[in-house]
Formats: structure tokens, sequence, C-alpha cells
């Protein structure tokens, strides 16, 4: 007897079918483009990210340690560069404003496209996106090391600013992409770890590569780390097609104009700031308007702050980004001008803030697998409150420096227990379609805060630059502040995050 006829799209029935991530969401957009009838494929889908048995299992975190020799390379070169700043300025010649922008233009270029970035991503695959910038940022690298004048050296930091834009948001990406709930956690834990690594060690390897070699090669040992990073991403980070159907460019010209020009306010404080802020604000509220109107095709997917989840997460991380970055500067004036110690001392100082980091942030993330991400955080957003007046009561009452490592260490837990909750909250908030533009939302505004956190930092201490004390009580009572809002946002995180396809 014949076999009855099936539909050649027809699958089995069964009472689960497991899927990866990416088949699952193409699957979904085969249903609603009518390429998949609607009884092929029958029962609930269960989404496995990163795929199944042992095979997939050894590939997505052979994909995260990719992602990771990028992501320490971006991060190194953050810091890398300031202990060789005198260096440059002895060499290049120019004004404390030139050597200034060596580090500013650099944030400029990366905070303002991430938007487009995180779109970008959406558009054409994300692990394209991310190794295209980093080729981008090896040669970046390699132009800064020849660079013949400050001017030029300005430039080639913006381009290297550019690159660092394009790979920053994919990883979020590719990480929801890789690692199913019960395991985010744990990878954004790695995730963690590696990034307090690279921050201990950008300092001391600039120091060790400028006297023993030049300061040109602060750039040049990127590029071989680069190359490295590049292989790896090709042979193990898994790739997908995209999916987004047009880019909204008049969005990307509003939100890249309105970012560019509130990022250059807070950061140049000159008399045309104001005038720029107020011009930024218009745009940016030209770029909400034409938002709402793109619907599935926007370039950042406002829809996500309507998610508790995405919002009170993206609020807390803000807090987390200005907080860490403004209280660095006053820290460091008082250790090493106020006190008297001298570089390696001061690094000592802080140095139990990366290295509880490192140790903490790989059992934190498993933390976050068995219990969720909200205790985590909230925890972790208490110890910077903590933290941040441990050492501003050091700092303004003038106590033993020597304190401020302890604060140091409670700053190192509070980045561990935070970091990886809020970021696995964020992007399990969101569909699997929008990942790209919602990480590069999530990252614009963190990265906006850090910049207005450093901004507001800068401009209290000028102020009152004769009056030390007042100045610095002034800093950390805004910083204190503005790390108490970051705990209010942590309460406010959903205790179950659940995302349906489709």
């Amino acid at each position: 007897m014949q076999a009855p006829s099936k539909d050649q799209n027809h699958v089995e029935p069964a009472r689960f079918k497991i899927f990866s991530s990416a088949e699952a969401v193409g699957i979904q957009l085969a249903r609603r483009r009518g390429l998949v009838t609607t009884g092929a494929i029958r029962g609930p889908i269960v989404i496995g990210l990163g795929g199944l048995g042992e095979r997939m299992t050894s590939s997505r975190w052979g994909g995260l340690a990719a992602l990771l020799a990028g992501f320490f390379v971006l991060l190194l070169d953050t810091t890398i560069v300031a202990v060789a700043s005198p260096s440059i300025q002895a060499d290049l010649g120019g004004d404390v404003a030139a050597l200034f922008w060596v580090t500013a233009g650099y944030l400029l270029a990366f905070s303002v496209p991430l938007l487009v970035a995180g779109r970008l991503g959406d558009l054409f695959d994300p692990k394209r996106v991310y190794l295209v910038g980093m080729g981008c940022f090896a040669v970046a690298s390699a132009l800064c090391g020849i660079a013949p004048s400050i001017g030029w050296l300005i430039a080639f930091r913006i381009l290297q600013g550019l690159a660092a834009a394009a790979m920053s948001p994919q990883p979020l990406t590719l990480i929801r992409r890789l690692f199913a709930d019960d395991e985010r956690g744990r990878a954004f834990g790695i995730w963690g770890s590696v990034a307090a690594a690279a921050t201990l060690l950008g300092p001391v390897l600039g120091g060790l590569l400028t006297a023993s070699l030049d300061w040109r090669w602060i750039f040049w040992v990127n590029v071989p780390l680069c190359a490295v990073a590049v292989v790896m991403g090709v042979r193990l980070i898994p790739g997908s097609g995209g999916g987004a159907a047009r880019f909204d460019l008049l969005g990307a010209a509003l939100s890249t104009a309105g970012l560019s020009l509130l990022v250059w306010a807070l950061l140049s404080w000159s008399p045309l700031s104001l005038p720029a802020a107020a011009l930024a604000v218009v745009l940016l509220v030209g770029f909400w308007f034409q938002e709402r109107r793109q619907g599935a095709d926007a370039l950042a997917p406002l829809r996500l702050y309507r998610s508790s989840g995405y919002l009170s997460a993206s609020l807390a991380m803000a807090s987390l980004g200005a907080t860490v970055l403004a209280m660095a500067l006053p820290t460091m004036l008082y250790i090493q001008e106020m006190r008297r110690f001298g570089p390696i001392e001061a690094a000592l100082v802080l140095a139990p803030d990366a290295i509880v980091a490192i140790l903490l942030s790989p059992p934190a993330g498993r933390w976050v697998d068995r219990v969720g991400g909200r205790r985590p955080a909230i925890l972790g957003m208490s110890l910077l409150v903590t933290s941040l007046l441990l050492i501003g009561l050091v700092v303004v009452l003038n106590l033993n420096p020597w304190w401020i490592s302890v604060g140091a260490a409670l700053l190192g837990a509070a980045n561990a227990m935070a970091w990886s909750p809020l970021s696995a909250i964020a992007m399990a908030s969101v569909d699997p379609e929008a990942a790209g533009g919602a990480s590069g939302l999530f990252n614009t505004v963190r990265q906006v805060g850090a910049v207005g956190g450093v901004a507001v930092t800068g401009a209290f201490l000028a102020g009152l630059d004769s009056r030390p004390g007042l100045g610095f009580g002034v800093v950390f009572g805004f910083v204190g502040v503005v790390a108490v809002g970051g705990v209010v946002a942590a309460f406010w995180l959903p205790r179950v995050v659940r995302v349906e396809v489709g």
C-alpha cells in the first residue's frame, strides 16, 4: 500500500521540537512570510540557544573565546594610552587641550555610532560586522603608531573609535545567540573577568612598552592581537544571513548628528557647548519621532523600553558606567597630587578593583544562572554605593589613602555582581530579531552615561580648583546620588524574564 503524500515542508509532529536560536527565528520568519505552512511545524518551539549536542557545546565556548580575544584588545586600548600621554606630548608636541583630544576623540567616535553599528549587525550579520570592525581597528592602530603629528594622531584615534563602535554591540547579540538562559550568566561572568583583566593590564603594559621601546608600540601591539582575534573569529564565531528589511537613513543621520553634538558638548565645556547641547536635544527629539514611524525597521527599537527588564537594566548600567569612570579622576588626583604617591603606588592602591573583579566575575555569572539576575544586580549596585561612600570619606576627610584599597575591592565586587546580570537581563528581554538594535541601544546608553559622568566630574573639579576638598566632596556626592539611582533601577528589574518568539 502506498504511503500517503506529504507536503514537502511538513515535519512529523512531536510533543516538543528543539531548535537552535537561529533555526527558531528562521522558522518564525518563514511562517510570517508564508514560506512554511501553518501546520508544517507542530508543537511548542523550545529554543536551545547555541544548538544541540556536544558538537555545539564546544562550538559555543570556542565562539565566546574568539569574542573575548577581540574584546580584550578593545578594552586594552582604552586604558593603555593614558600612561603614555607625557611621552606622546614630548615627541609630537601640542598643548594639554590637544593631548586631551587624543583620548576624547576616541571616546567621541566610539560613543556616537553605536546605534548604527547595532542595526548593521541586524542587517549584515553581527559576526561579519564584528570582524570588519576588528580589521579596521588593526589598520587604525598601525596608523596611530606612525602618526607624524598630534593632529594626525587625533585623526587616527577617531578612526580607531569608529572601528571600536562597529565591534562593540555585536558580542552581546552573539552571546545571546550562542547561550541558553541557564548558561548566559556564566558567559557574561567570564566576559566581565576578561574586561577586568584588560583594565588592569592596560596601564602596566603601556608603561612597560613606553619605557622599554617607544610610545608607538602601545598602538602597534594591537595589530598582531587583532590578527589572532580575526582568525579565531572566522573559525569559531557562528554566522547568520542577517534579516532586517531596510536601513533607516534619516534616523541614522539624526541620531549621529544629535549624539555627536551632545557628546562634544559634554567633553568640551566651551562657550559653544550650551547651544550645541540644545541643538542636540532638538535633533534627538526628531530622531525619536522618526523611530516611532519606522516600526520594525527602526534604527533604535525604542519600543524595547516598554519592557521593564530592558528599561531597568539600561538605567542601572548607565549609572554603573557613569559612577565608575567619574570617581576615577578625583581618586587619582587625591592619591598622586595630595598624598604624593608615585604611579606604581597609586596603581597598587586601586589594583584590588580589577583583581576582585577577575576572581569574582565567573562565580557571579554562575550565580546569575541559578537564581536569575535581579538579586545579584541589586547586591552589585548596593556594593557600588558602599564602595563610593568609603572612597569618598577617605578622600574628603583626608584619611589614610590605603583605605581606598578596601573601597576598590568593593568596587570590583560591584562590577562583577552587576555587569553580568544587567547585560543578561537586557538581552533576554528582547526578541531575537531586534537583538542587534537592542545591543546598540544598550551600549549607547551605557557609553553616554559614562561620558556624562566624566564630563560633570571634570566640570566640578575645574570650577572648584581653588578648593579641592570641597570639589572632591561635591564630586563624590554627585556620583553617590547617581549610584543610588542605579540601586533603585535594580529593584525594578523583573524576577523572571520571558520572551516569546513570534
